[in-house]
């Protein structure tokens, strides 16, 4: 029984959180100081971690499929191949990090860039290039790992020159994330999300202004307690995001959406009613294991209310039922190799009606120390 605890518990801290990916440009980062030596590679990424008790580092790629990136995508067709005569672009997200680890504290530093599908000239008679994305990050751990923040800055540049005019387009985006790991048995975890994103732009002549800024918070609550073989995590989230000031809509900036295009760039819109939402969720983690095979099923239900942004004081929120089911499964058939298999279908993340699927699976293996 005792053993079934101590792996219940280990799954339980890595659940639900894509726990394996090579770190990306969010906050997947805060696994980094606590993971062992292993290789991964999966459908979306590819990468190691090593080092000893004190020194440990990691390098690897990410497609980076949660922000507009594809399975397979690192190397992609140019639609656009007149601009540079290229038919092929290298679109891969690249991270590095080295950390430092002991009882007392753990620190990390880190960085990830994130070079963008689009092709274009600084200049027009310069030669073409990616844009990118680069986002440093801060990884600390203390109180013997229970309490973890990782914070990575994701930063959007892109310089160019129209008519003799430079103009600039930049976007800043923070997803940090704050865990305590209380040591207690009805309440075992907490953790705090904090997120704040801002897209500008200066095309000269004193036209400049802001295309979205946004800031937003996601706080969870996590319960526990064992029945027979069975642990069960009921688990409360409070999500909220919402767009500062009245000239957008987007209620949520990120600089790798920014850099791939994905919100509307119109700053003449003025709303009565600024955009934002609110979501309160449950869910019910269950953990189950064996020597072989371990399972994690999370089905989540809530509310969610939604302002869109509008241009009327009439206008009213719109309220959905959001909902989910993610499922992990782990199977090592021998010591130190584990396949792994992660999916979820639901609509909490799409913000209509409309289902989402998603779902990864490949390989980890287990290295010595060195």
């Amino acid at each position: 029984m005792k053993k079934i605890l101590l792996t219940t518990v280990a799954l339980l801290s890595m659940a639900s959180a894509s726990v394996f990916g090579m770190y990306g440009v969010d906050t997947d980062w805060i696994f980094f100081l606590t993971h062992g030596n292993q290789f991964r590679a999966r459908l979306d990424q590819l990468g190691f971690t090593l080092g000893n008790d004190t020194i440990k580092g990691t390098f690897g790629f990410d497609n980076n499929t949660g922000y507009g990136g594809a399975y397979g995508a690192m190397l992609s067709y140019n639609s656009t191949a007149n601009v540079s005569g290229d038919d092929y672009n290298w679109v891969p997200s690249i991270s590095m990090g080295i950390g430092y680890t002991s009882s007392v504290i753990g620190i990390g530093v880190g960085y990830n860039a994130t070079i963008g599908t689009e092709r274009y000239k600084a200049k027009p008679d310069s030669k073409s290039g990616n844009e990118v994305t680069h986002t440093p990050v801060l990884v600390l751990n203390a109180l013997d790992n229970a309490f973890r923040m990782a914070i990575p800055i994701q930063v959007f540049v892109k310089n160019t020159e129209n008519g003799g005019v430079k103009q600039k387009e930049q976007a800043v985006s923070v997803d940090s994330q704050f865990r305590y790991y209380t040591g207690l048995e009805m309440l075992p975890q907490v953790r705090l999300y904090l997120r704040y994103g801002n897209y500008s732009y200066d095309n000269g002549n004193n036209d400049k202004g802001k295309y979205g800024e946004s800031f937003g918070f996601d706080f969870r609550l996590y319960f526990g307690s064992m029945v027979e073989e069975v642990a069960l995590q009921p688990i409360v989230r409070l999500v909220y995001n919402g767009a500062l000031g009245k000239q957008h809509n987007n209620r949520r900036v990120e600089a790798v959406k920014a850099m791939n295009g994905t919100y509307s760039t119109n700053p003449t819109g003025v709303w009565e009613q600024s955009a934002w939402d609110v979501k309160l969720l449950t869910a019910l983690g269950l953990t189950a294991n064996s020597d072989i095979v371990s399972l994690y099923f999370e089905p989540s239900l809530g509310l969610d209310i939604t302002q869109g942004g509008s241009a009327s004081q009439k206008v009213k929120e719109t309220y959905r039922l959001a909902y989910d089911v993610y499922a992990e499964i782990y199977i090592t058939p021998i010591k130190n190799l584990e396949w792994y298999f992660e999916a979820s279908i639901g609509n909490i993340a799409t913000q209509t009606a409309a289902l989402a699927f998603a779902g990864t699976t490949g390989i980890t293996w287990y290295l010595p120390a060195l």
